[in-house]
């Protein structure tokens, strides 16, 4: 017969019981800290998890950006703010907008190429992202408009500093002295120096000429980037 000491000890022991594994019901309940789309799960259930570990990976999809690599060369002109395009390679011919957001301040290092990575937010987000899809970046450092422009290669600097190219006349190349405005990748605006016509030789070059379809004209926008 149990008596009602024992009946009372039994009870409080399966509260404790009770207590102890709600208690431990807690600790393997995963919360998410914020609203988001799974992305990733590392474990299964009755894996044991150490502190630090990721079980669960989580991500926001509506603030999707875009991870850029820029040379050393290039990320010193750039600026938190700047407008920037998007070209994305499942979708040829369609450009995005977006800003440049957040630019690394430590370098990534592969042998002698260092970059520095640069964060582009979109304008407007486009549906149907997918996370690690391959983007293309230009970034808009200055524009010029009505402007006079040279392939990069075909402009040289003098021990004195100054800007030269070789002007094709009178069947020889000749050395011109040139003002230089906007900058970009392929292609350096001038401006003074060169009139619309002037045949400019490239380096290597036995006839000069300009490479692609002649020597632009003074109404065409000089190209900036990146």
């Amino acid at each position: 017969m149990t008596t009602v000491a024992e009946a009372e000890a039994n009870i409080a022991k399966a509260k404790t019981a009770l207590r102890q594994a709600e208690e431990a019901l807690d600790g393997v309940a995963i919360k998410a800290p914020a609203a988001g789309t799974i992305l990733a799960v590392s474990g299964t259930a009755g894996t044991q998890a150490t502190a630090g570990s990721s079980f669960i990976t989580l991500g926001d999809l509506d603030e999707l950006q875009v991870r850029a690599m820029f040379s050393q060369t290039d990320v010193v002109r750039l600026k938190v703010g700047q407008t920037a395009t998007v070209s994305l390679a499942t979708r040829p011919g369609a450009t995005y907008r977006g800003r440049v957001a957040h630019i690394d301040v430590t370098a990534t290092a592969n042998g002698q190429l260092v970059q520095y990575g640069v964060t582009i937010a979109f304008e407007r987000r486009p549906k149907g992202l997918l996370l690690g899809q391959t983007a293309t970046v230009r970034v808009t450092l200055d524009e010029a408009e009505n402007a006079v422009y040279v392939p990069a290669q075909a402009v040289r600097t003098r021990a004195d500093g100054a800007a030269t190219v070789l002007v094709r006349a009178g069947g020889r190349a000749v050395e011109r002295t040139v003002r230089l405005g906007v900058r970009g990748d392929q292609y350096v605006e001038v401006t003074s120096g060169l009139s619309a016509g002037d045949q400019v030789e490239l380096p290597g070059s036995s006839a000069g000429g300009f490479p692609d379809d002649g020597f632009p004209d003074l109404t065409a926008p000089s190209p900036t980037s990146s």
